[in-house]
């Protein structure tokens, strides 16, 4: 009963990993984006950074919740970065692992503002958090020189659609008692970016 047991485990921790695989190669690598110089029109750039190595086999999928809906936004690998052009305004993201954590935000038009993914030990695979960086953050530099720049491919939103009843799911499990938590949410606010292009 034991070996089943055990063997049943390695079997849904490899379905995990491979899982996890198939996200990272929907992404694509990319040179540095417009948005990080040239934002489109009452839009701020967000860079979500992911410098650690931790958990390296685990991806973290990234999304924007504002609306209700769950605008995918990109799958984030360990070493790897992506830039959002995220409408003015205040916005709530997510990001998806094991659980699904979130981040509110306040942007102003014209600046690009900076999220890190941290993993955490989950039980079966990794959770995730995002962590607001303001730019005069010292270790901000250092994040940005680790980190490789990704862009979305028409397979990694494929992906997305694919896997959204999953991550709907994890948002309707863990966003109630996220909003309901009494200690302080994490937060970007206006003043923390900086105008883009500098």
């Amino acid at each position: 009963m034991f070996e089943k047991k055990s063997r049943a485990t390695v079997l849904a921790l490899g379905a995990l990993l491979m899982l996890s695989a198939c996200g990272s190669r929907h992404m694509r690598d990319a040179a540095e984006p417009v948005a990080m110089t040239r934002p489109a029109e009452n839009k701020a750039t967000l860079v979500i950074m992911r410098p650690s190595m931790a958990e390296a086999a685990i991806q973290s999928s990234v999304f924007d919740i504002t609306t209700g809906q769950s605008e995918f936004i990109g799958i984030v690998s360990a070493g790897r970065k992506l830039a959002y052009e995220a409408p003015a305004g205040k916005r709530r993201l997510m990001v998806i692992g094991e659980s699904a954590d979130f981040l509110d935000a306040d942007f102003t038009a014209g600046h690009t503002y900076f999220a890190r993914v941290s993993p955490r030990l989950g039980t079966w695979k990794s959770r995730f958090a995002l962590e607001p960086v303001p730019a005069s953050s010292p270790n901000l530099k250092d994040d940005l020189r680790t980190t490789a720049w990704v862009e979305n491919t028409p397979a990694s939103h494929d992906w997305a659609r694919t896997h959204m009843r999953s991550v709907d799911a994890k948002k309707a499990k863990y966003l109630p008692g996220w909003q309901a938590g009494s200690e302080r949410k994490p937060f970007i606010a206006p003043e923390s970016g900086r105008k883009t292009g500098l």
